[in-house]
């Protein structure tokens, strides 16, 4: 008898604050304080690990605070105030707090159950030296006027979002040629969630269709091309790896370590590298923002007021496809887009639930199978069944009854019957999925 599959409640996640991103220019005044949140940042993690190996330990970012207010006040060091406000030097503080303590809680239950984890959980490493750390400023410092986010001290000004009227804190992260400006700021709307009607939105994701989604109504189903992300990360690929052997050859930022196999040369980024990272993720992030808006349209457009995304534990550290197929799924970040499709379909009152993909590829949607083992590409070759494997061609399923369907739009289906396994083909829906429309 097949397992039958629990259905997963609706989400009902409430969304306190949301934050907005600004790039801006690098200067003498937030390259400085960068710096002194690196050195603040760096002796902190020293005090917390030399308390562990010591027996000597920091209980929490309370007893960190007022043992660097003593430094101060003894004129022993002056990281406390070097931050310009407090409060920032605080932030930086509990950020180092946060670090060691999930690193503590992850080590214990490492030695509860060691086949939980890849590998012992290592100890939070120092930062590199000279480098340039993220820095926090709240809104005890900065304040929102003239819709301009003001932050006196810094000498800094910044032009906001119009729906930004105050805020709780503000993060400076360094990368090439500037900083990332993130306003976090608080939201009074309570989010209202869509009743469960009956109509879901099913996703699968994937590399050349980045996002397949189709739902149990007669809406077409609609593919989120995802060629011009892949072509993005090979040619981000192949160039990077000509910048390193550059870099081997003429032995830019080397320096020489001994290890366990004897002498070894370790290289740091060159600002070509930085450069075309820095390029490479500003593509990824608004490809990520376009392709989940249009997803969370499409959705309310559908009348789906849930939608079933395909999600499963380290399937990008357990890929096993071929060394140009691993390289292409690896590098579309699939997890950040979830999120950033999750939070704002909850802005607009949709449901979402993450769900285990497997079986969904195997499994015919126009056949009303149900995607478990029993229906499985194993468990047709050990009951004889013919063909074993209904996948034809590359984005190709075929039916039992010998109808072609995309192989995507397939198992996006699939994945609405793994969360909701009473969800059914509508009248008329099987001819639908058979066209499905392309986005770019």
């Amino acid at each position: 008898m097949p397992k039958k599959n629990k259905e997963v409640p609706r989400n009902s996640v409430q969304y306190s604050h949301l934050s907005s991103e600004y790039i801006v220019a690098g200067n003498f005044i937030l390259d400085e304080y960068s710096h002194k949140a690196h050195d603040l940042y760096n002796r902190a993690l020293y005090d917390l690990r030399q308390g562990f190996f010591k027996k000597r330990y920091v209980k929490g970012y309370s007893e960190l605070d007022s043992l660097f207010k003593r430094r101060y006040q003894a004129r022993e060091s002056v990281l406390y105030h070097g931050l310009g406000y407090v409060q920032s030097a605080q932030q930086t503080l509990k950020e180092v707090n946060t670090v060691w303590q999930a690193w503590l809680k992850a080590l214990k239950a490492y030695k509860a159950n060691p086949s939980r984890f890849t590998g012992r959980p290592r100890m939070p490493r120092y930062l590199r030296k000279d480098q340039r750390h993220t820095f926090f400023v709240t809104n005890q410092s900065a304040k929102v006027k003239d819709g301009c986010l003001v932050i006196p001290k810094l000498g800094f000004k910044l032009k906001l979002a119009p729906q930004i009227k105050a805020i709780q804190r503000v993060a400076f992260k360094p990368i090439y040629g500037g900083y990332k400006v993130v306003v976090q700021y608080k939201i009074d709307k309570k989010i209202t969630y869509l009743p469960d009607n009956g109509k879901y939105l099913g996703i699968d994701p994937g590399v050349d269709n980045a996002f397949a989604c189709v739902t149990n109504t007669k809406n077409a189903p609609l593919l989120i091309n995802g060629r011009g992300i892949k072509s993005i990360n090979q040619y981000y690929n192949k160039e990077r790896s000509r910048l390193k052997a550059l870099q081997a050859k003429y032995h830019q930022l080397e320096s020489i370590i001994d290890t366990k196999q004897g002498k070894k040369p370790v290289y740091q980024e060159t600002k070509a590298m930085k450069r075309l990272t820095a390029w490479r993720n500003a593509k990824i992030r608004q490809f990520a923002h376009k392709a989940t808006k249009r997803i969370v349209d499409y959705a309310l457009s559908c009348e789906a007021n849930t939608i079933v995304i395909g999600n499963n534990k380290s399937w990008k550290r357990s890929s096993d496809m071929g060394r140009k197929s691993n390289q292409n799924f690896i590098g579309i970040p699939h997890k950040v887009m979830i999120e950033m499709l999750q939070y704002k379909s909850n802005l607009a009152g949709i449901s979402v639930i993450r769900t285990n993909e497997s079986y969904t590829s195997q499994t015919s949607a126009l056949d009303h199978e149900q995607p478990c083992w029993q229906n499985g590409n194993k468990s047709r070759k050990k009951q004889g069944k013919s063909p074993v494997n209904r996948r034809i061609h590359r984005g190709l399923f075929r039916s039992n009854d010998g109808r072609l369907i995309n192989a995507d739009v397939n198992g996006a289906f699939q994945i609405i019957r793994k969360a909701f396994p009473k969800a059914s083909l509508a009248d008329g829906i099987a001819d639908v999925v058979l066209r499905p429309v392309k986005w770019s």
